[in-house]
């Protein structure tokens, strides 16, 4: 049995720090105060995994004057990736700081609010994961750094035997809801059914989706719940992390 974790949402709480951040950058750059929840409907609704990304999005609605409906309408053509949220600032007059320095600005804020961040999956949850499963993974959008800092915090290397990060992905098109990380996580490890993926949002789900169509696998999507993502279809969904083990007890091995 393998296992794989996102790490956001899933493992740790980041509703103090990554979401935070999105707010700070966008207050930031646009010169508005713009309320963290309608950040966070522009993230989930247009399934923007990458929170830097996340914050672009938002500086187009915070300099947009629109309402966040009107908003909405007109930048789902636009949502898909970086490069087209870009196209909607040339197209629209809005002036977009340069990605890499937002990045450096939001990276600054995160490590002010990191600190808030708490672990979701408890170790004694964790140590029963890792006695039940042959492998234990990692597939985050996090940097390097970012995960460093908070597995050292919260001692989780312990349990975790691969870890995919934003540091492996060499460009953004490949980062989720893109098949790539996991094409990449099993270039390190052998498949073995049965393979399940823990996630929280539908840039999880399409990866796993992409994977097993592209690649002929059957990865089982397991959706963590929270109240932005109770839309999201899934055979496997939990609710607290002591419900994994629910799930995996009742896997029927004759499936495959």
């Amino acid at each position: 049995m393998i296992i794989i974790f996102d790490v956001d949402g899933v493992l740790i709480d980041v509703s103090k720090s990554y979401h935070y951040s999105i707010k700070d950058t966008v207050d930031y750059f646009s010169g508005k105060d713009i309320p963290k929840e309608e950040l966070l409907d522009i993230k989930f609704s247009f399934n923007i995994n990458n929170d830097w990304d996340a914050s672009v999005a938002g500086i187009l609605y915070a300099k947009s004057g629109m309402s966040l409906e009107q908003f909405k309408d007109v930048f789902k053509d636009y949502s898909r990736n970086l490069e087209e949220m870009y196209r909607f600032g040339d197209e629209s007059g809005i002036d977009l700081p340069e990605y890499k320095n937002l990045v450096e600005f939001f990276e600054d804020v995160y490590r002010i609010h990191r600190k808030k961040e708490t672990l979701i999956f408890p170790h004694d949850v964790l140590d029963r994961m890792s006695k039940k499963a042959d492998i234990l993974g990692v597939i985050t959008g996090r940097p390097e750094s970012d995960l460093d800092y908070s597995f050292k915090q919260f001692d989780l290397y312990q349990y975790f035997d691969y870890i995919i990060t934003e540091d492996d992905i060499p460009k953004p098109e490949l980062r989720k809801p893109s098949s790539y990380p996991m094409k990449l996580f099993f270039e390190k490890v052998d498949f073995d059914n049965p393979v399940f993926y823990i996630g929280d949002t539908n840039a999880d789900l399409q990866m796993v989706e992409s994977f097993n169509k592209e690649e002929g696998k059957n990865v089982r999507f397991i959706l963590f719940e929270h109240p932005h993502n109770r839309h999201i279809k899934s055979e496997y969904r939990i609710k607290k992390p002591d419900e994994i083990c629910e799930v995996l007890n009742s896997y029927d091995y004759a499936q495959d």
